[in-house]
């Protein structure tokens, strides 16, 4: 609607019951002012063709009104996002104790936080965080997504202070910032806007993993003394996209249910123990280069096996444990979805987190990371009938699967399609203690790398 409007052609949306204040929340978030639109009570994904027409049609006259009313001054004015004025907050109590209960219950009742205490950003304490970078406070670091605020090194700081940071990290999560903000603003949105469940990923590779202390193998995404350095920094870089991008639930993030992955992902690759080259020498950099990489996720499950102790025999069960895939059927992501081989598929992928006791034996086995993956590809298919469940309506589905319509259920479950498309899809990441053969499978999609820099 925003690039319609910007084109000079006047628009105006059919509106489901539950998302007004995320519609005028995007609008003001993309430049725009006050939205045209004509309301209904239900989303049209989940009802009939008959249930829509009959919602639909009332509403009609009041959209031909919309669209041919002389627009005034007032319509046409552009509605300005406001930065935040600066301003510093007093918060008492009878003890420090309490006046901490006063400041966390006043920040989470203003949705900044994350649900957790937070440490208070003081002035010193802030100070102090940006001392872990050489950039000046004020300089913007990037326009995040995905309410497109402009965030400054202070603001990012101040962000890791609450989450419980150390100015160490403070490059990281500023890296992180950058790198999510300049994916592709279709997967941007898709991930951070939608619905679903999803959630960025940070991965952390080369020097700067072990110089502050991120935990690459056991138990590495999950909470406690071993991954304290990932926690913070995962939780800083969620409290960053909330109170920079404006990821708010309920007024940009409309997960129906929500994921405890939102929380905190961070991990760092366990490059020590990996038998191929690390995933950021992989996308290209220097092995001495320290990386941040987002990816997006939608969801994971713990995949072990007994008994297979075979290269061919550990990449088959891998790839037994791959999800449903076929989502490419969908006709959803329009240009976006034109990669070239071995490129990262917007849209869709496959994360795997392989532990070192299973990637080694795969490597000795005469296994490249580029011939796993293409092992992986050619032995991860799924009966037709698997996607198409989740695609009800052949209109939604692209052209060259529609035939898929014309058969009976038995036949679809005898239509094997692969996974992905290619195996450029599958990202293996080596992660997790040396001596436990359980993996990680996380469905995926576009993921975006930096260099992490400015570090004091």
């Amino acid at each position: 609607m925003v690039e319609l409007e910007k084109a000079g052609i006047p628009t105006a949306i059919i509106l489901s019951d539950g998302f007004q204040h995320d519609a005028d929340a995007s609008a003001r978030a993309f430049g725009m002012g006050p939205i045209p639109r004509v309301e209904v009570p239900k989303v049209y994904n989940n009802i009939t063709t008959a249930e829509a027409r009959g919602q639909t049609e009332p509403v009609v006259p009041q959209l031909i009104e919309l669209l041919t009313r002389q627009m005034t001054g007032e319509d046409l004015e552009e509605a300005a996002i406001q930065a935040a004025q600066s301003r510093r907050e007093i918060f008492q109590g009878e003890d420090p104790f309490d006046a901490l209960d006063a400041f966390n219950e006043a920040f989470l009742s203003r949705d900044w936080g994350d649900g957790f205490p937070l440490i208070p950003p003081t002035h010193a304490r802030v100070e102090h965080m940006l001392t872990g970078s050489s950039m000046d406070p004020d300089e913007i670091v990037c326009k995040l997504p995905p309410g497109n605020g402009m965030v400054t090194v202070q603001k990012v700081a101040t962000n890791c202070v609450m989450a419980g940071c150390r100015p160490e990290h403070l490059p990281v999560v500023l890296a992180a910032c950058r790198a999510i903000s300049q994916m592709d603003p279709f997967a941007a949105r898709g991930l951070l806007m939608s619905t679903s469940a999803g959630a960025p990923l940070i991965l952390v590779n080369g020097p700067i993993r072990e110089e502050i202390g991120l935990n690459s193998k056991r138990a590495a995404l999950g909470p406690g003394k071993l991954s304290r350095v990932n926690v913070a920094i995962g939780r800083a870089f969620t409290l960053t996209l909330k109170n920079g991008g404006h990821w708010y639930p309920g007024v940009l993030d409309m997960d129906t249910i929500g994921t405890p992955r939102k929380f905190s992902l961070c991990v760092a690759e366990n490059e020590e123990h990996t038998p191929w080259e690390p995933w950021h020498v992989e996308q290209g950099f220097d092995p001495e280069q320290s990386t941040v990489t987002i990816f997006p996720t939608g969801g994971e499950h713990d995949h072990g096996n007994q008994g297979v102790d075979t290269p061919d025999g550990l990449l088959r069960s891998i790839a037994s444990g791959i999800g449903r895939g076929g989502g490419y059927i969908a006709d959803l992501q329009g240009e976006h979805d034109r990669t070239a081989p071995g490129e990262i598929r917007s849209g869709g992928g496959t994360l795997i987190l392989i532990a070192p006791a299973h990637a080694q034996p795969i490597a000795q086995g005469g296994f490249s990371k580029a011939a796993a993956k293409e092992f992986i590809h050619h032995h991860v298919n799924v009966p037709a009938s698997k996607p198409m469940s989740h695609f009800n309506v052949p209109d939604k589905v692209r052209f060259q699967y529609r035939w898929l319509y014309d058969l009976t259920e038995s036949e679809r479950e005898k239509v094997m399609l692969p996974g992905h498309l290619h195996a450029g899809a599958y990202h293996l990441v080596c992660v997790g203690a040396n001596d436990r053969a359980k993996n990680l499978i996380i469905g995926s999609g576009d993921a975006s790398i930096v260099e992490i820099t400015h570090r004091n």
